[in-house]
């Protein structure tokens, strides 16, 4: 893969989250702005771009080589599960916070971070095989990651509406459209197209704007934060793709892959801190940390493993 054209890439991803965390920082863009504009990335646009991924260049896919996707899938999100499950009873960690790093190491940003990177530099079809780990994604979030909050938070119930999201219905859709070849009016495809077209700059920016609250001093003060992000950035994607390997040799397949298990801790870790009662903060500066972090360490990924 040409160094400079990702190097580009992610100079922009990098000055767009600047230009949401300045934002933040100095009160431009408030809360109201970050809550509206994530939700309409999520909901809308992201959902637009994984619709897209199969309606403007529709993947050449058989049966056998969607289970595949799918195995590879499961194994890019439920590695980093494993692993962190290891560590937390392996080493020291204070206790209240065994349940936060396990999930900072093993819940990603598949969405935010995942599809604005692949989408550039794998193209439209890797678009199609990270929405299709928003099911393993959902199904490992809400269930374990879930029962692990619980640990030392508010006990509370799990509803399976908590496992439906907009995207992953999108997924589904585009699930359908692709097995069953359904033909997409022009004018939905044009929408498609459009809307996912600002998929990037959009997200970037409310990464930026949502991490905003706190400090990026403080963050690289915590030290035990080092150890969530080498596991992370480094070591997670690092010994998922032999193991990937195993399953598929498809390039495309394992570049998406690897940057699935290569990204940042994923927003929703501090959004269901909160929700039962965990230390948000420690939560935030973990994301914060890792997301810079993730601007070097990404594209290095990609470079030297594919």
């Amino acid at each position: 893969m040409d160094m400079s054209a990702l190097l580009t890439k992610m100079t922009i991803f990098v000055v767009l989250m600047v230009i949401g965390y300045i934002g933040a920082r100095t009160k431009l863009l408030n809360d109201e702005f970050t809550k509206a504009a994530s939700k309409l990335t999520l909901n809308v646009f992201m959902s637009a771009t994984i619709l897209n991924s199969v309606i403007a260049n529709p993947p050449a896919l058989s049966g056998g080589k969607l289970a595949e996707v799918m195995l590879a899938c499961t194994i890019a999100i439920g590695f980093g599960y494993l692993l962190s499950a290891l560590l937390v009873r392996l080493l020291p960690f204070r206790k209240e916070r065994k349940p936060l790093i396990e999930l900072l190491i093993s819940v990603t940003n598949t969405m935010f971070i995942g599809v604005p990177v692949a989408e550039p530099l794998l193209g439209s079809q890797a678009v199609f095989y990270i929405a299709l780990s928003c099911i393993p994604f959902n199904v490992f979030l809400y269930t374990y990651g879930v029962w692990r909050m619980n640990q030392t938070g508010e006990k509370s119930k799990l509803h399976l509406k908590d496992m439906i999201s907009i995207p992953l219905l999108a997924t589904l859709a585009a699930l359908l459209i692709f097995v069953w070849n359904i033909p997409m009016p022009g004018v939905v495809k044009e929408l498609c197209g459009t809307l996912s077209a600002a998929t990037v700059s959009l997200s970037m920016i409310v990464i930026g704007s949502s991490l905003g609250k706190v400090s990026l001093l403080d963050a690289f003060r915590e030290k035990s934060l080092y150890f969530v992000s080498l596991m992370r950035l480094v070591i997670t994607p690092l010994l998922t793709l032999p193991v990937l390997r195993l399953v598929t040799s498809d390039p495309v397949l394992l570049g998406a892959m690897v940057i699935i298990a290569g990204c940042p801790s994923g927003i929703i870790v501090t959004v269901l801190g909160i929700q039962y009662g965990q230390d948000a903060e420690f939560t935030s500066k973990g994301i914060l940390l890792d997301t810079f972090l993730s601007m070097v360490t990404l594209p290095a990924l990609v470079y030297f493993l594919l």
